[in-house]
């Protein structure tokens, strides 16, 4: 039979498996976060160049006046500059 010996054995075995586990998931959580905030940030500098080119060409066509395309411009420039409005650590779930 069994003797309580194994059973701590058992069940330090298992403890550890879980542990494991768990720092496997946290790794692959963290993984996707990065992934996530890398692609957010390749959209918006995207979403950056559309406005900007947009910006230009309704400056060429004397659609917007001069001073209004000047301070949009620098608008996005800042905004490129400070990684967008919600740039920041964010949030973490351990």
């Amino acid at each position: 039979m069994w003797s309580g010996r194994h059973d701590s054995y058992f069940e330090e075995t298992a403890r550890a498996v879980a542990e494991q586990l768990q720092r496997r998931r946290s790794r692959e959580r963290a993984k996707a976060v990065k992934y996530s905030r890398e692609q957010a940030e390749q959209s918006r500098k995207i979403t950056h160049e559309a406005e900007a080119a947009e910006l230009e060409r309704l400056a060429v066509l004397g659609q917007i006046p001069q001073a209004e395309y000047k301070a949009r411009t620098a608008a996005l420039e800042e905004d490129s500059e400070y990684g967008g409005r919600c740039a920041g650590p964010g949030p973490t779930w351990d």
